[in-house]
């Protein structure tokens, strides 16, 4: 992986906390917790949940569970993942993104016919836009994104044949807030 993509996720934290952004005044009186979950993920079976912290009207901290259980030819993934995420508000609706997966994944090797139990840390970087509804306690995320692998440890055969990284990250939140 070249070295760019590889300090993608920290360009993408710097222009989060050094971009000034623009009047976020839409956002003073909207609760500061929120759940959410993603529409787009469980497509290739990995199922999450972000329970989010406004801290102030630029920026915003997550944290939840998920868990990955996306299939490739050579193996299956079996990874109990916590997601660490961080957002940045440049204006009131549109964010720059930056989240960390540390996960203990039991890949299934279909070539071995045997697990490879091991950690692994996955990180993306996106740029998000928050639509809101129903008086605000209801909204939309649209963040698309870039995703990496940062490294795997016991990884079966075939699997850095098979794992593509960095690959776009379709994401679609879709939230509450209270």
């Amino acid at each position: 992986m070249s070295p760019l993509i590889r300090a993608l996720p920290i360009l993408v934290a710097v222009l989060a906390i050094t971009a000034q952004p623009a009047e976020a005044q839409a956002r003073e009186g909207q609760a500061r917790w929120s759940v959410s979950t993603s529409l787009t993920f469980p497509i290739v079976r990995i199922y999450q949940v972000y329970l989010s912290y406004r801290i102030d009207d630029r920026n915003e901290v997550s944290i939840g569970p998920a868990f990955q259980n996306y299939r490739h030819d050579s193996f299956t993934a079996n990874a109990y993942t916590l997601i660490v995420g961080y957002r940045r508000y440049v204006t009131d609706r549109l964010s720059l993104e930056a989240e960390l997966y540390p996960a203990y994944n039991r890949l299934y090797s279909h070539v071995t016919e045997s697990y490879h139990p091991g950690w692994e840390l996955w990180a993306e970087a996106k740029v998000g836009y928050t639509v809101d509804f129903a008086d605000d306690r209801l909204f939309l995320h649209p963040a698309p994104g870039i995703g990496f692998g940062i490294f795997q440890s016991n990884p079966p055969p075939e699997f850095f044949d098979e794992m593509e990284s960095p690959v776009f990250v379709p994401q679609l939140l879709f939230g509450v807030r209270f």
